[in-house]
């Protein structure tokens, strides 16, 4: 393409195959048209569409040929001992453009657009292992928390997981001699091996989940 920007008139030109860079030039064009308001935010994401579909000169041509010619800065040239991007990189980095343009237009247009928006809290069942996870430490461990961990993933889509932990609540109970009823060394041995089967129960569950 000659010039810093695609010719009002193509001619004889505009049966020619337009490049991936081409392409890019027309987005700019229309991006710095929108920004001076020279394009409404349907007509930009219309003719940005139609850019990326566009094959020929001609179908370029026709997308500018309301917008005035203005001078537009070139792209910095990579040295020459880099190699060149290919087309299929040039072309996912113009479809790239197009995309966080559409989402700062549709921002823009947004009341509290420009407040911070936290990360979206996790699912009752990732939070519940990370309870199971906080429990299996020794300085924080504390049988009220496999009962909020069971309570949580009751709530969540995993029933395995809620079983799971509701099973391992009542082995560390036993385990720990809650409920004031003196057990026998063997039976807390017993209850201990249980929790041990039920913490890898719900490890697996977790992992899976």
């Amino acid at each position: 393409m000659a010039g810093d920007q695609i010719p009002a008139a193509a001619g004889s030109r505009g049966r020619l195959r337009a490049s991936d860079s081409d392409r890019e030039r027309v987005l700019d064009i229309l991006k710095t048209a929108y920004v001076q308001g020279r394009l409404t935010k349907d007509e930009l994401e219309l003719r940005a569409g139609q850019t990326l579909a566009s094959r020929t000169w001609a179908d370029l041509t026709a997308l500018t040929a309301d917008i005035p010619a203005w001078p537009l800065p070139r792209p910095v040239r990579k040295p020459a001992r880099q190699p060149p991007r290919s087309p299929a990189q040039a072309f996912i980095k113009a479809v790239a453009c197009v995309i966080i343009t559409m989402a700062a237009v549709a921002l823009a247009g947004m009341p509290g657009a420009w407040t911070m928006q936290g990360p979206p809290a996790p699912s009752m069942t990732a939070q519940a292992c990370q309870i199971f996870y906080g429990w299996q430490n020794p300085v924080t461990r504390n049988v009220a928390m496999l009962s909020m961990a069971a309570g949580m993933a009751s709530r969540g889509s995993d029933p395995g997981l809620a079983a799971d932990l509701a099973a391992l609540q009542q082995a560390s109970l036993r385990a720990e001699g809650y409920g004031g009823h003196p057990q026998s060394v063997l039976a807390r041995q017993r209850a201990a091996n249980q929790v041990q089967a039920d913490i890898s129960r719900v490890s697996n569950d977790c992992a899976a989940g």
